[in-house]
């Protein structure tokens, strides 16, 4: 899709950085392991742990998105000691910089380089039809490799969890005022009355977004309006806000982790992978076994044990636990504590350096945010799909990125005849999904990678299939038919390989092609559902206890 802004960055240079930087993040994460292994007296403190300080009132699992905001909200209280595991380190410095989260996807310093078993009837684009699964290591989770678009979520979700739930705190009324709290808001949208300021969370404006005028005035052309999302998620397009500050990544470590290092209370033990849960007679949650670079030691909480591993790690160490399916446990023989569905969703560099501006202050060149309902969306205000509008310019490198990160096939064969070519790509989400996958254990041993299977385009009613092909078909008429983009003459490039056969843009070839490239957006949810004590379906309650 064709843009007027080519990125001003020598192909030479660009070659360069791809292939040295993977080389950089990797020799900073060695050398960030060995400063806690040696200067930390980490393992004296772990070998001493059942004589010295086996004993916090709370222990969280993992210093993520939600992980690192509990343990600074929990430690402003300086009553209440607290002991926060992390399988790795402090944030790569890499992770910092937006336009290198394409070079931090699967390195295994920064990123735990999850797939999904082979896709049936899907990713057929992909190496053995397997989806790269990103999830983030280290202090700040995901939120380290992220692409920092901050997007509240719909207000009806909230509403539904509620209803779910029994729990009226759910609904979106309640929850808004804590999404203002958190807030530090210099967006777009700052004077629409639906912001906080001063809060610990950076939020600022896409700086970098050429061809982003041409794209809101064509979504005008077709009726939608331009408006924050943030304000009720119904259909409509708008420039993103992203987490960051000056250009710079601003994740939940930087939030809330940083700003309260200096607190006694609050320990921090890096490069601990925590392998088992601890049940007392009661059932209720004691202690928890981990290693930390290679010794073994346990730790004990009087009050609460609070799992924050993520949508992979946290049923996966729930099920090595003994909480899980029962039938699955045994087969793995794994005593079952809870039977529990535990389961499965050099310009440039100048510009930044002296104000945080420019190609290096955006994640691949994502710039509009859209929502629209297909005629399966529950309601035309309860939008079904999302579009992430990338300014990205076929540089010479990128086919290669693309076969490494995300396993595509044919990246090289598709792109090298566009090489050197203004361009938008439009990543299509589906936002509320028919098909449901499931996390399940390789194997008893805590090392290994879980087997994960999303099962996409998997129900009954072909519903997800549907809603995708409709969904890009409306993207494709946005470029293709408005005047506002055709000023730029945008047009989608050229058949897919694998999907030439098909009448190009026609509805056969769009289901192809919603089927070859098939990837996930990075947000898997619903693994430990949330629902009603007496909901066999559910694993937590409304209090995620």
């Amino acid at each position: 899709m064709a843009s007027t802004v080519r990125y001003p960055i020598p192909p030479s240079f660009i070659d360069f950085a791809f292939k040295l930087t993977p080389i950089v993040i990797g020799i900073i994460g060695s050398l960030f392991r060995l400063n806690d292994y040696v200067f930390s007296g980490s393992l004296l403190r772990v070998a001493n742990l059942k004589s010295c300080c086996d004993t916090f009132d709370f222990i969280i699992v993992g210093g993520g998105s939600a992980g690192s905001a509990i343990a600074a909200r929990l430690s402003e209280d300086q009553s209440i000691k607290i002991l926060l595991l992390e399988a790795d380190g402090d944030p790569n410095p890499f992770t910092y910089l937006p336009a290198g989260v394409i070079l931090t996807l699967k390195h295994p310093e920064t990123d735990w380089d999850y797939r999904t078993v082979p896709q049936n009837g899907s990713a057929l684009g992909l190496v053995n039809q397997q989806v790269n699964f990103p999830r983030g290591r280290g202090l700040g989770g995901s939120s380290n490799i992220n692409f920092m678009i901050y997007n509240r979520g719909n207000p009806r979700d909230f509403d539904r969890w509620a209803q779910v739930t029994g729990d009226a705190r759910w609904n979106y009324k309640n929850v808004e005022k804590y999404f203002h709290k958190i807030e530090d808001y210099n967006g777009y949208w700052s004077r629409s009355g639906y912001h906080g300021k001063g809060g610990p969370l950076s939020i600022e404006s896409v700086n970098y977004a050429p061809g982003l005028n041409y794209v809101l005035d064509a979504a005008k052309e077709m009726g939608f309006e331009i408006r924050d999302m943030n304000q009720d998620q119904n259909q409509g397009f708008s420039p993103l806000d992203f987490t960051q500050k000056r250009g710079a990544r601003y994740s939940t470590y930087r939030t809330y982790i940083k700003p309260a290092l200096h607190r006694q209370n609050l320990v921090i033990f890096r490069y601990s992978l925590v392998t088992k849960i601890h049940f007392d007679e009661a059932l209720r949650a004691v202690g928890v076994t981990f290693v930390r670079h290679g010794v073994k030691g346990y730790a004990h909480a009087n009050k609460e044990i609070i799992v924050s591993g993520g949508a992979i790690n946290s049923p996966h160490l729930l099920m090595l636990s003994g909480v899980g399916p029962r039938d699955h446990l045994i087969e793995h023989r794994i005593p079952p504590v809870v039977d529990l569905p535990v389961d499965l969703d050099v310009g440039a560099l100048f510009s930044y350096a002296k104000d945080g501006s420019g190609t290096v202050s955006s994640p691949l060149g994502i710039n509009a945010l859209g929502l629209t309902s297909t005629s399966f969306a529950p309601s035309p205000n309860w939008p079904d799909i999302m579009y992430t509008v990338s300014s990205l310019g076929i540089f010479s490198g990128l086919p290669e990125l693309m076969e490494s990160r995300l396993s595509l096939k044919d990246a090289k064969i598709f792109l090298d005849p566009v090489l050197g070519e203004d361009s938008h790509f439009v990543l299509v989400s589906l936002g509320l999904p028919k098909s449901r996958g499931y996390i399940r254990l390789k194997d008893r041993n805590p090392m290994s990678k879980p087997l994960i299977d999303p099962r996409y385009y998997s129900d009954i009613e072909n519903q997800d299939l549907k809603a995708m092909v409709e969904g890009t078909s409306l993207i494709i008429q946005l470029y293709e038919n408005t005047t506002s983009l055709q000023k730029i003459n945008a047009h989608l490039s050229h058949p897919y390989p694998g999907c030439d056969n098909f009448p190009f843009k026609r509805t056969a070839y769009v289901e192809c092609l919603v089927k070859t490239l098939t990837f996930t957006l990075y947000h898997p949810s619903g693994t430990c559902a949330m629902g009603k004590l007496e909901d066999a379906s559910t694993v937590v309650d409304s209090q995620l206890r």
